[in-house]
């Protein structure tokens, strides 16, 4: 866990041509040092990078930081391939290096983040108060474990109740679709001793939830797949990420380590009967599989299964689909833990709008948008309903009660760059087009380092027949983003010239 952040030149020197895009990019990596350049339709960018994440076992990411803004690099490192196209970037014509970091990406990554409020991706200086994960994240505080390290001073998982147990581990290995918060509260607001529902709610597909079902396998579903599996709901609770794993070592002979971890369970008499050879239980019961939505990674499956040849082939086929999709149209999000029951209904509304919105199925928005008016009168001022609900008016044609509700939203957070650019987008849609302009620069005047609102203030200035602020525009982006290929085409197009050849 003490390398999930870290110095930038953990990957080597290389290259790499992303041919979706004609990109080409290449890396110059040295201890604690590592630029990455990108080069594309004659024009080229060069980045230094801030952070790697990730500890190399499977693959690495890479962090920009450009003012106070984190962004990740279309670029990974991968354990078994090389040099790659990160997650999420495989089909996009024209990658770029700005694709904004939120809080909650960083969550399972880094000790402790300091956020904005309000904003995308800005974070304090420094950023973290502690970049790799440390003990507290699954210990709790340690001031008094530091202080007399005595037994007791200090949270042991495995003497928790069952609930409190697991959730250590699940605030980063169950993925699901969605977390959401309850109201107040974020992601990183959970700490040891918790049950993660009082905090955030993990919602799945229903689905996903039945253990005959062949669910893709994805990055971070190992506790749903261990829960789903035979050996874990015949075992009263006992079995849990903490009878097979030391989090704190990795084996140094990992076939022998986890064999002795199944016979203490099963027992040595299995083997007489046990089809030979019965030296490597993982092998066979939890091979290793592409992992949707993760680029080129394999992982472990955790279903502990007994998987017939044919199965085992269409279990990779399904895994190694990126992305996500309920198994029909008539498929359900749930929560994988109820939440408290008043946040029940405001909380699966959200799910359905986020999911809804974010693999464009327009009956999961619906569905959000009935739960979240239901519980609108419990919450009347949360602002996260408020913007949920607006942005599904907006994407229905509803721009003025869209409107309305950002702007309740910004009484109860009045500086949000977000809700501001939200309200610009409604704006915009609905052809009000001084007012979009209006909510644009406000945007901006918040947050200059967003990307969007250059582009949507050049197009609104361009259609007013004001050039010269359009212009203005293309060298106020360019200026926030020196490297960005885009900004640089977009300040040659500005100003009459064609792209030039080279840099």
């Amino acid at each position: 866990m003490g390398h999930s952040l870290g110095p930038p030149g953990r990957g080597p020197s290389g290259s790499f041509y992303h041919t979706v895009s004609g990109t080409h990019f290449s890396v110059r990596s040295s201890p604690g040092h590592m630029t990455q350049r990108m080069e594309r339709d004659g024009l080229a960018s060069q980045y230094s990078i801030a952070y790697s994440v990730g500890s190399g076992a499977h693959a690495v990411s890479y962090l920009i930081e450009v003012g106070n803004h984190l962004f990740e690099s279309p670029l990974s490192y991968y354990a078994q391939f090389g040099w790659g196209i990160s997650p999420g970037y495989e089909n996009l014509k024209a990658p770029d290096f700005y694709r904004a970091v939120r809080p909650q990406c960083l969550f399972c990554h880094v000790g402790e983040a300091l956020p904005i409020p309000g904003t995308l991706n800005a974070y304090r200086n420094p950023a973290f108060a502690a970049e790799a994960i440390t003990c507290e994240r699954c210990h709790g505080p340690t001031t008094a474990h530091l202080r007399n390290p005595v037994p007791g001073s200090i949270i042991n998982p495995a003497n928790l109740a069952p609930r409190a147990r697991d959730s250590v581990c699940e605030q980063c290995h169950l993925g699901g679709e969605v977390p959401v918060p309850n109201p107040g509260k974020q992601v990183s607001d959970f700490h040891a001793g918790e049950n993660l529902e009082d905090v955030f709610s993990v919602y799945v597909y229903q689905s996903s939830r039945d253990p005959t079902n062949p669910n893709p396998l994805t990055i971070i579903s190992q506790s749903q797949q261990l829960a789903l599996s035979q050996c874990a709901r015949s075992s009263g609770d006992k079995l849990w990420c903490g009878t097979c794993h030391d989090p704190h070592a990795l084996p140094k002979d990992p076939v022998a380590y986890f064999r002795a971890r199944c016979l203490n369970c099963h027992g040595t008499a299995l083997l007489t009967s046990h089809p030979k050879p019965n030296q490597n239980c993982l092998a066979c019961h939890m091979p290793r599989l592409p992992a949707g939505r993760g680029g080129h990674t394999i992982f472990t499956d955790h279903r502990i299964a007994i998987y017939a040849p044919q199965e085992l082939a269409r279990l990779r086929a399904a895994s190694s689909v990126n992305g996500s999709t309920p198994a029909s149209s008539e498929d359900e999000l749930v929560p994988w833990h109820n939440p408290p029951p008043q946040f029940a209904e405001r909380n699966l509304g959200l799910a359905y709008a986020r999911v809804g919105s974010e693999l464009e199925l327009l009956p999961f928005t619906r569905r959000g948008y009935q739960l979240l008016v239901s519980a609108w009168n419990d919450f009347p001022n949360d602002p996260v309903l408020l913007r949920a609900m607006g942005q599904i008016m907006s994407g229905t044609k509803q721009e003025a009660d869209a409107e309305a509700l950002y702007d309740k939203a910004l009484a109860a957070e009045p500086n949000s760059t977000l809700l501001y650019y939200d309200k610009a987008l409604a704006a915009e849609q609905a052809g009000d087009g001084n007012n979009a302009i209006n909510y644009f620069e406000k945007t901006l005047q918040l947050d200059p380092w967003l990307v969007d609102p250059y582009q949507h203030l050049a197009r609104l200035y361009t259609a007013n027949a004001q050039l010269a602020l359009a212009h203005e525009t293309y060298i106020r982006f360019l200026k926030a983003f020196p490297e960005s290929i885009e900004a640089k085409r977009d300040v040659f197009r500005g100003s009459g010239h064609s792209t030039p050849n080279k840099k």
